[in-house]
């Protein structure tokens, strides 16, 4: 039991830090429902989510994408590509991987895209990541 406790405190404290850029002032959310994160094992794969704290999975993805019907619909989502070269995530605002981005690194899990909000660069800047990424691609982020 301690070594799962450890893992799951070593990935609450990844997923805090795991974000590039510091948050807006966060505003008060709802806690965690039981038992809805993902599996902690990486799958080589990006999830967006319809609902916060990934409930209600939108899509997922192993490739550069355009969203789809997940495009500015996305409230969470969970970076579960496997360690190495391209294992970060750039989400943009426009589709085509165009406006403002956002970094999230490998492992990162954000339940409340309300929290996060896009790069100072291009169109969206500023916003809100909640119900406004359009595209990403994988990267490596320094």
């Amino acid at each position: 039991m301690k070594p799962l406790r450890t893992l799951l405190a070593g990935a609450a404290v990844a997923a805090a830090l795991a974000v590039t850029a510091a948050p807006y002032t966060a505003q008060a959310t709802e806690a965690a429902p039981a038992s809805t994160a993902p599996a902690l094992a990486a799958d080589g794969r990006l999830h967006a989510y319809y609902s916060t704290w990934y409930q209600n999975e939108c899509q997922s993805w192993s490739t550069d994408a355009n969203w789809g019907e997940c495009k500015n619909n996305a409230e969470s989502l969970w970076n579960m590509r496997y360690p190495g070269n391209l294992d970060d995530v750039w989400v943009y605002y426009n589709s085509n991987f165009g406006g403002a981005g956002r970094g999230v690194y490998n492992g990162a899990g954000l339940p409340d895209l309300r929290q996060w909000q896009f790069g100072s660069n291009g169109s969206g800047a500023g916003q809100a990541l909640w119900h406004n990424i359009a595209s990403h691609r994988f990267v490596n982020l320094p």
